[in-house]
């Protein structure tokens, strides 16, 4: 699959090692550690599944996972905010592929997507 954003749109690699690493930082906001988690376990369609309180976990500090209301919160900041679609919830989190693509990896749909 080639990556394409467009006619006279740059773009960029980025490590997916590196955004896990910034969404489990406490530094950072919640709503763009819900963005570095999008990006940092993305598959090829911009969908990043994650098993029940998993999001919540990552997202915690001190080893305490926030609490669901906490997550739904932060991701709800996070599409305010654009930086993740509408569709993202706490079990998959969705970049539009005006803003992730990739060349690489399973083609099988997430379980909540299948429709994509």
């Amino acid at each position: 699959m080639a990556i394409s954003f467009g006619h006279d749109r740059p773009w960029g690699g980025v490590s997916q090692h590196e955004y896990r690493r910034m969404a489990q930082n406490p530094a950072h906001q919640l709503a763009y550690r819900v963005h570095f988690a999008a990006i940092g376990w993305a598959d090829r369609h911009g969908h990043a599944g994650f098993a029940p309180g998993r999001l919540a976990a990552l997202l915690g500090k001190e080893g305490k996972p926030l609490s669901e209301q906490s997550t739904r919160n932060a991701v709800a900041r996070a599409k305010e905010l654009e930086l993740v679609s509408p569709r993202s919830g706490a079990a998959c989190l969705v970049l539009p592929p005006h803003l992730f693509q990739k060349g690489k990896g399973a083609p099988v749909p997430c379980r909540l997507h299948q429709d994509r």
